[in-house]
């Protein structure tokens, strides 16, 4: 059982080192009671490998992981998590790597290409992606590519000299923000595409991707499967089950008949934004799998809908739920 999982831990940063500029750095006292409770999270989690979000600092992380003992042997990293470069994605693996873990700051080439005079007007990576090679079983040296992402939120992307409360302007600022996040779902896309296409190369990707299993950005991630009343060559039919991926909260929530999981609240709605999305290597329905995601993991109580209690999230704990998949191995 390889058990794999994503954490965004809302603004981890040394303490009295300053993250945002409109933000007061974390006392002594605040740090340590965040560390702790990341640390806690960690241990609840057991995971072999977690994806990290909004890190602004890599000993802060090296910390808490430190404190969870669960990664004593293992690899933690977040490259670029200096405190100068704005929030930054980490992993931590207690199984092997393959080469070193990098990042992918720059859109891969074919993005640009206008159609009927439309092209993504985006290049970069607001959070550039990391990606690790993982080797899942060492005796038959099965190894899985893991990409950690970090899509663009629905805040809307506002133009500083328009008045606060225009409501025009916040239409134009989500229409922003949807457009830098699709942009930056399209080159992901790429990117995994050029692990599974044609490679039998296992696949994840962990990740607050800001949007629903089923939304359009969503979808650009995983692509689309072929229909099955589709006539013609079984070729073509192959190479799009080749290139898919699939969301493990899909998987799970089909075997189990319902529905009730969420890793996100806000304003009273509540939403699936983190995701484990994994290749056909994992899907249970592939007769050449590898493996098949048998759980998914929610470890969502710490969430508070404001609409319905007094209680207010203070920047101690996560905005957001951590999950965790569990994928038995063949």
């Amino acid at each position: 059982m390889v058990k794999v999982g994503t954490f965004n831990v809302l603004n981890l940063a040394r303490p009295g080192e300053p993250y945002y500029p409109d933000e007061k750095p974390y006392s002594a006292a605040e740090y340590e009671e965040k560390a702790a409770w990341i640390a806690g999270q960690l241990g609840r989690m057991d995971a072999d490998v977690v994806g990290f979000q909004e890190v602004f600092s890599e000993d802060a992380l090296r910390d808490v992981c430190a404190r969870s003992e669960e990664f004593g042997e293992g690899t933690v990293v977040a490259p670029g998590a200096d405190g100068d470069s704005g929030p930054r994605l980490g992993l931590a693996s207690r199984l092997p790597l393959d080469g070193p873990v990098t990042t992918v700051a720059d859109f891969p080439a074919g993005l640009d290409v206008a159609v009927d005079g439309i092209a993504l007007p985006v290049g970069t990576f607001s959070r550039p992606v990391l990606r690790a090679r993982v080797v899942l079983d060492p005796q038959a040296g099965t190894t899985a590519t893991v990409f950690v992402a970090h899509l663009k939120s629905k805040r809307p992307i506002r133009d500083p000299q328009a008045p606060e409360h225009d409501p025009r302007e916040e239409a134009l600022g989500k229409a922003r923000a949807l457009i830098r996040r699709a942009a930056e779902a399209a080159a992901l896309r790429f990117l995994v595409l050029d692990e599974v296409v044609g490679t039998a190369q296992p696949t994840i990707v962990l990740g607050d991707l800001n949007d629903a299993a089923r939304a359009v950005t969503t979808d650009v991630i995983t692509g689309d499967s072929p229909s099955r009343f589709w006539p013609g060559d079984p070729d073509v039919r192959r190479a799009y089950w080749d290139r898919l991926l699939y969301s493990a909260h899909e998987l799970t929530a089909r075997r189990t008949g319902r529905d009730v999981s969420y890793t996100h609240i806000f304003n009273g709605h509540y939403e699936n934004l983190d995701h484990v999305l994994v290749s056909q290597e994992f899907y249970e329905r592939n007769p050449q799998r590898i493996g098949e995601v048998q759980l998914l993991r929610y470890f969502n109580d710490h969430l508070v809908d404001s609409q319905l209690s007094d209680d207010r999230r203070d920047r101690i704990v996560s905005d957001h739920a951590q999950l965790v998949a569990e994928i038995r191995l063949r």
